[in-house]
């Protein structure tokens, strides 16, 4: 067990130092934090230039946005729709279950009255069947 954490922190520490590039005078530099600092550098160069050409295409950016904007409000109703449209499925799909549930409420009224009629009828011809045997 303390081996493989001994193998597992050598590994690790074999790829901290492949990470790392060196700079010289002892400034060492992991390729993460290089292109965190390229990328920074270009985010600042866009601000930079879009500031200075914010004039020729500022027109170019607004109609852009704008069909974004669009767009977004375009998506926003079709998914407000889509919600409505499920919506309305669920409180139909409700009222057919509760529907169904007080139709078979009836039904079993039914039958349960039915059984007690047929109950009534087979006693009492089962009492004639007695006072008949009896009479005899």
């Amino acid at each position: 067990m303390e081996e493989e954490k001994k193998e597992m922190r050598e590994k690790e520490e074999k790829d901290q130092k492949k990470e790392e590039r060196h700079m010289g005078d002892g400034i060492f530099i992991s390729r993460k934090s290089l292109w965190l600092a390229a990328g920074g550098a270009l985010g600042a160069l866009a601000a930079i230039g879009i500031g200075k050409a914010s004039k020729k295409i500022r027109p170019t950016i607004v109609g852009a946005v704008k069909e974004g904007y669009a767009f977004k409000e375009w998506a926003a109703g079709k998914i407000e729709t889509a919600k409505e449209d499920v919506e309305d499925i669920v409180a139909e799909a409700k009222h057919a279950y509760h529907k169904d549930i007080e139709a078979t409420e009836e039904a079993i009224k039914k039958e349960k009255e039915i059984l007690e009629k047929v109950e009534e009828v087979v006693e009492q011809k089962a009492q004639r069947k007695k006072a008949k045997k009896e009479g005899e």
